[in-house]
Order: C-alpha cells, then structure tokens, then sequence
C-alpha cells in the first residue's frame, strides 16, 4: 500500500484505512495474477529481448487486440527528448468488426485470429504496419509467435475465436456467429475469470432472441461495426490481451460492497472509479503486470478515465428527473433577478 493513501496519517493507528485504493476497505475486486512465463519473461528478464518488448509494449498488443480504439492519438506531443505522453482527442470508445474482413481488404483485429492463420505473423505484422499510430514496425517475429501460442493457451478469446475458424473452414457456406456474453452469474467481488462458454458463444444457424439480449453478436462478414459498451465486463480485456492474458473481466454493473447490507440506506455497489481506482493500486500479493507495462501502462490509465467520464456524463443525461435540475434552473434563475 502507498503511504500517502493512508488516511489520518499523524495518528497511529493498528489497522489504517486507505479511502482512496479501496475506499476503506469496502472494495473487494479479485487480485491479478501472475503473467504466464512468456510473458513474465519479457516484462522482467531485463535483457536484450525483453528491453525491446518493453519499448514496443504498445505495438505489440496492438497485434494481438480484438478491438479498436476510437479516439485519435496525439503523437506531436512525443516530439522531441521528452518524456513519453500518450494523449487521446475527441471521443474514446472500442469498436469491433465481423469475423471475416470484406472481400479485397485486409484482416485486422479479432479478424487475424480466424483468416489465414497459416500466414498469421505476416499478417500480423502487416497489420501493425499499416496502423496509423506511433508503434514502430521493427518488430521481433519471434516475439509475436511466442505471444501467440501464449494467448491461445491461456485466453478463452482466442479460444473461442479459433473455434469459429475451425468452423468456417469446415464448411464454407455455413452462417457462423460469436456472441460475446455480458451477464455474469458469478460474485464480482471473488470471481473475475470466467469459463470459456461463459464469456463467449458459437452460434451456428439462426439467432435465437433469448440469447442475443445485451450480448454482442458479431457477424461472420460485414462491413458494420458495433461499438462496446463501457459497461459491458470483455470491454477492458478485449483491448489488453497483454494486460489481462486470462481475460480478467473489466468493471461490470452490480459488483457489492464488502460487508454492506443490501438493505442499507447507503450506496452499496462500486462504481467505476472505484474500481478503477483499486485496479492501479499496487499491492504486495498481486501481480504486477500492468506496473511494469510503461506505455501501455499510461494507455490503459487514459482509457479508464476516458471511460469514467462516459459513465458519469450518461448516468447525468439519464437522472435528470433524480438529479433535480429544474429546480436548480429555478433557483438560479431567482439569485439572477436578485441581483439585478
């Protein structure tokens, strides 16, 4: 735990509480662990291998990410001997695409786990290329295999996505659909992996309603994207395999207060910034991956704020009638002809 965290720091005191990271202990998110060792070894080893990971850290989930961020990067701000400062304009949201790219273009995103996967570092690579951002395009070719066999091992994305391609390639007219499931039937405040078929679904043949409800559904070749709900628990993870090679689930709604009673007259679910606010904390007996992640680390830290600030402005443009903005609009309009 951090030191200035702690509150009434003059006084000693046996059990200090920290109302920043954990909101005094009312905060309960499960631990991250630790990264499998292909990773871990490119994060800590410290050597020729993993100080080129470490610098290319962004370039390299970017490769391997399922979905695409909306807002535009600043890169004139890292010109020079500057620090470096990862800095978004306009509106930030995640989007993702079909299964299959469009006949004449090429794959990208979630489409590099299903298309041509014979060629997939190539295709990868190419990708990366491509992409208008400042990742560099030396990349190690060794590297992307190994996170490669990593990602398919230990993420059920990946898992789910190569299951779709096996099925693809079995037959070619056959109408092949994932859905990304959001309802969780687990406690947000002990679980956050989740079982394969508990994050994602092959659908095969027609849709059934009942299964669609907030889940994504995505296409096996369209040219339409869907954009992810913030509050939708894949939103984080879906954009970080490196981050969260598991597939640790993001903030989802409904997550309890530590020792409250659901009867109380007190707010008894965490909200977004809480549990932003405990994820970048660091703690002796969780992993310390994202610490250690530099630029992507500054990424995901924009992004979370990017999405607390979403959640904040549509609970307002929604709780007008609970936040009582007429009468604030009455009361201003009283103090105005007050003083005139």
């Amino acid at each position: 735990m951090w030191y200035e965290e702690i509150s009434g720091k003059k006084q000693l005191v046996k059990q200090p509480k920290f109302p920043n990271c954990c909101g005094g202990g009312k905060v309960q998110v499960p631990m991250l662990t630790e990264p499998p060792d292909t990773l871990k070894n490119l994060l800590f080893r410290a050597d020729e291998r993993s100080n080129h990971f470490i610098k290319n850290i962004r370039a390299y989930n970017m490769i391997f990410i399922f979905t695409s961020m909306g807002g535009m990067m600043d890169t004139a701000i890292n010109k020079g001997g500057t620090p470096y400062v990862f800095k978004l304009q306009g509106a930030n949201y995640h989007i993702i695409g079909s299964l299959l790219p469009e006949q004449r273009k090429k794959p990208k995103f979630c489409q590099l786990y299903i298309y041509d996967t014979e060629n997939e570092v190539n295709n990868r690579n190419t990708a990366i290329r491509a992409a208008a951002t400042d990742a560099t395009s030396n990349l190690d070719d060794t590297i992307i295999h190994d996170l490669t066999h990593m990602i398919d091992t230990v993420n059920p994305f990946a898992f789910q996505f190569r299951k779709a391609r096996d099925r693809l390639q079995a037959s070619n007219s056959e109408s092949v659909r994932l859905s990304l499931i959001q309802s969780r039937t687990t406690d947000g405040r002990t679980h956050n992996l989740q079982t394969t078929s508990e994050v994602a679904a092959l659908i095969v043949g027609d849709i059934d309603q009942s299964i669609h409800g907030r889940n994504i559904i995505l296409q096996t070749c369209s040219g339409d994207l869907q954009r992810i709900s913030e509050l939708h628990p894949c939103y984080v993870p879906l954009q970080y395999p490196l981050l969260f090679p598991y597939r640790e689930d993001g903030y989802r709604i409904g997550i309890q207060h530590k020792d409250v009673a659901a009867c109380s007259r007190k707010r008894v679910k965490l909200t977004m910034h809480e549990f932003f606010a405990f994820r970048i904390h660091e703690r002796q007996n969780e992993a310390t991956t994202l610490f250690h992640s530099k630029r992507l680390f500054q990424q995901f830290i924009v992004d979370a704020y990017t999405m607390i600030e979403s959640e904040r402005l549509s609970y307002m443009r929604n709780n007008q009638s609970k936040l009582r903005v007429e009468k604030w609009s009455d009361l201003a309009d009283v103090t105005r002809i007050w003083h005139t």
